[in-house]
């Protein structure tokens, strides 16, 4: 026995079935020794035994019995038993261990030696007796069931070995790729907290002149002038302006009361997004010499809640961001199609394709393989889209054979609650509205606005001039700025509400929702506004809460 190998009830089981099953193989040319030999075997009860008396036949019987061990006499005609080893040796694999006991009648020291050099396991020296067949039979047939044992378990090791390594192998890239997107969202996190600034500010000042303009438009109305024409001039410069910051907004805030997530038709919005971006794919494309063919597959899908303004420019982006990708032309891919839990959807293209560093940066804010021309907002602002659609967005590219963007987004949507359908603008009755807003003149225009629809404006600078208004007079309706010195927003409504638990409020915010937690709306805030508010929109969110 092996040294270190525990013989258990359970193997000792299986080697007295692997015994009585064993397969013998007896080559002799002389049919009564051969048949001797069997005879022995039998009483032994061992029953699967074959005999070939010629010997040149052995070799065929060998492949066609499959034997667990041979039995062959040295002395034949034609072909004698070292030249019938030899040719065993040649057919049988060195792990395979076949036993072979050779027999004869020569007792000579030289021929037993020839015959162990030559391959054998073991020797008979004729005549032998039926017990010592039977324990040398069990003896080598034992080493041969112990080794199959033994290399069977080294397959499986091996084979366990590798699905571990295999295991280890994914676990470390999906590390290395978990590292990756915590460095990622790290450094988007760190952007969103410095644009958050910037679009506060920023949209502070648009709000000032687009309140300003309105109010010049009011007065202007109906005039045909100079001056009215001008206004209109400022007012959609001024629009495009918030529409420039609108990019850093799309990117750094999560979804809020302003976004309108209605149940959408994706089949009809992919296919409205192609044609927008047709004068890209399509006409400026043959203008310079160059030809994208496109592929539109778009499965009729079940209607799926989403800011279908949002998507489209997403989309938009992605299918103007592959046309570039193209400079020698090639095919174009828009894909819609039906996933576990939501749809797909894809667009891909065939051009020059990215590096590794490039794909996992890509969707950084203002990074840019575009030069000049490029700011390296708009990979950035579908991230922001998609996100907020508690959905995800994957990059599959390799250099040289194109790029492939892939957005899932779920059917059920937790944050994209159906919004309410708007409603009339007409007043019903004027609005008592303690307006709380700490930039003086921001606060006066937007008093302006809300008097210049009928209502009764109370103005303070802070929460703490606010809350003591509020003390001192009933209202209808609170507006307040979200980021006040002193007592902010949120603070103000929780005081508020102590007083009268049911009194409206609007939150106007500079930052989108990027101070609130994961984006949610305040508790007690009925509609929270971003900057820069029309005078419209704020005329429907007063409508609304009233």
């Amino acid at each position: 026995m092996p040294p270190g190998v525990k013989i258990t009830p359970v193997v000792i089981d299986a080697f007295e079935n692997y015994l009585k099953n064993a397969r013998f193989l007896i080559i002799d040319d002389e049919p009564v020794s051969a048949s001797a030999i069997e005879i022995s075997l039998a009483a032994a009860g061992q029953d699967e035994v074959l005999i070939v008396n010629d010997p040149r036949d052995a070799l065929q019987a060998f492949h066609d019995y499959r034997p667990d061990i041979v039995l062959l006499d040295l002395s034949m005609p034609l072909m004698n038993g070292f030249e019938v080893l030899a040719e065993l040796r040649k057919q049988v694999p060195p792990d395979e261990q076949l036993p072979v006991i050779v027999i004869t009648a020569d007792p000579a020291e030289s021929t037993r030696r020839n015959a162990l050099t030559a391959g054998a396991s073991d020797f008979l020296a004729k005549p032998f007796g039926s017990t010592e067949l039977r324990l040398r039979v069990q003896n080598l047939l034992r080493t041969r069931f112990l080794h199959i044992g033994l290399r069977e378990q080294n397959r499986l090791l091996e084979r366990r070995v590798t699905e571990r390594t295999q295991e280890l192998e994914a676990a470390l890239d999906e590390l290395r790729e978990t590292q990756r997107q915590a460095i990622r969202e790290q450094r988007l996190h760190a952007f969103s907290e410095m644009a958050g600034g910037v679009v506060h500010d920023f949209n502070n000042v648009l709000m000032i002149l687009m309140s300003l303009t309105d109010v010049m438009a009011r007065e202007t109305a109906g005039v045909e002038s100079a001056l009215n024409t001008h206004v209109g001039t400022m007012q959609a410069v001024l629009q495009e302006a918030a529409q420039l910051i609108s990019r850093l907004h799309y990117f750094c805030r999560p979804k809020h009361d302003d976004d309108l997530f209605m149940p959408t038709d994706l089949k009809r919005l992919v296919e409205d997004a192609v044609q927008l971006a047709k004068p890209k794919w399509q006409n400026a494309a043959r203008d310079v010499g160059k030809d994208i063919r496109l592929g539109l597959e778009t499965e009729r899908v079940d209607l799926l809640p989403c800011n279908a303004s949002e998507m489209r420019e997403a989309l938009f982006h992605l299918i103007i961001n592959a046309v570039d990708a193209m400079p020698n032309g090639g095919e174009l891919g828009v894909m819609l199609r039906r996933a576990e839990g939501g749809v797909e959807l894809m667009v891909r293209d065939t051009g020059t394709g990215m590096t590794e560093e490039v794909r996992t940066r890509c969707m950084d804010p203002f990074y840019t393989t575009k030069g000049e021309t490029g700011t390296g907002l708009g990979l950035a602002m579908v991230h922001g889209i998609v996100r907020r659609h508690a959905g995800e967005i994957e990059v599959k590219s390799q250099l040289g054979e194109g790029t492939l963007f892939r957005i899932f987004l779920p059917q059920q949507n937790a944050t994209a609650q159906a919004a309410r359908p708007r409603q009339s603008l007409v007043m019903t009755r004027p609005l008592r509205i303690l307006l709380a807003e700490d930039d003086e003149r921001l606060r006066q225009l937007i008093a302006l606005q809300m008097e210049s629809m009928g209502h009764i404006v109370e103005s303070a600078a802070d929460g703490n001039a606010a809350l003591q208004i509020f003390h001192e007079a009933p209202f209808d309706l609170i507006v307040t700025d979200l980021s006040m010195p002193q007592l902010n927003g949120i603070a103000l409504v929780e005081a508020a509400r102590q007083i009268i638990a049911e009194i409206p409020v609007i939150m106007l915010t500079g930052y989108g929702a990027m101070l609130l937690p994961d984006g949610e709306r305040p508790p007690g805030v009925d509609i929270l506004l971003s900057k820069p508010v029309t005078r419209d929109n704020l005329a429907m969110a007063i409508e609304q809460v009233a």
